[in-house]
């Protein structure tokens, strides 16, 4: 079994055990877009860090509302906040939607993240039009224009998941976003 097949049924089974599998469900139209996060994807220094997590998210057909689901452990400190960015691999890039915070930090004019899991643990959530985050320097536009603007980032590779620590605070994990999850696919 390919190591996305087996991540992908580990989200499936952390979703199970939280009542949210439709939200990650095939089918529906739905593009479902999976990652292992880990200190190796960390820019622009690399880390050695015991700290994992899988993050999964699924756009809605009509591209209107992401369902998300994160999982991180064993991290070197506290968690203060997460996030999707956007940039491509190895690049550093600015947030557009928050996950989650610990520190209050969310700009105004997008609704109050809910609060990150301090130690570890998993967290699940929606995101639409009134969570982006505008970045005009970037061309990510703010409404359901920005959205749209991230939902192709997410589908070209170009967003990536962070977990912030308060020992790493620009980041202890990170997964690349991009290729949409296929179970048929068994040549990796």
């Amino acid at each position: 079994m390919n190591h996305r097949k087996i991540l992908a049924m580990a989200v499936g089974a952390t979703l199970a055990g939280f009542g949210a599998q439709a939200a990650l469900a095939h089918g529906g139209g739905k593009a479902t877009f999976v990652t292992g996060m880990s200190g190796y994807e960390e820019t622009p220094n690399t880390l050695s860090t015991p700290g994992s997590g899988e993050f999964a998210a699924a756009v809605s057909k009509d591209g209107t509302r992401i369902d998300w689901v994160l999982t991180y452990r064993n991290l070197e400190s506290n968690v203060t906040q997460a996030h999707i960015h956007f940039a491509r691999p190895a690049i550093s890039g600015p947030i557009v939607l928050f996950l989650c915070t610990n520190l209050g930090n969310a700009p105004s004019g997008v609704p109050t993240p809910q609060p990150c899991p301090v130690a570890g643990g998993t967290i699940s959530g929606s995101l639409t039009q009134a969570d982006v985050i505008a970045r005009p320097d970037n061309g990510i536009d703010s409404g359901a224009v920005g959205f749209a603007e991230m939902v192709n980032a997410i589908r070209n590779g170009a967003a990536y998941a962070n977990v912030h620590t308060t020992g790493r605070p620009t980041g202890e994990i990170r997964g690349g976003l991009g290729k949409v999850h296929d179970d048929e696919d068994d040549d990796d």
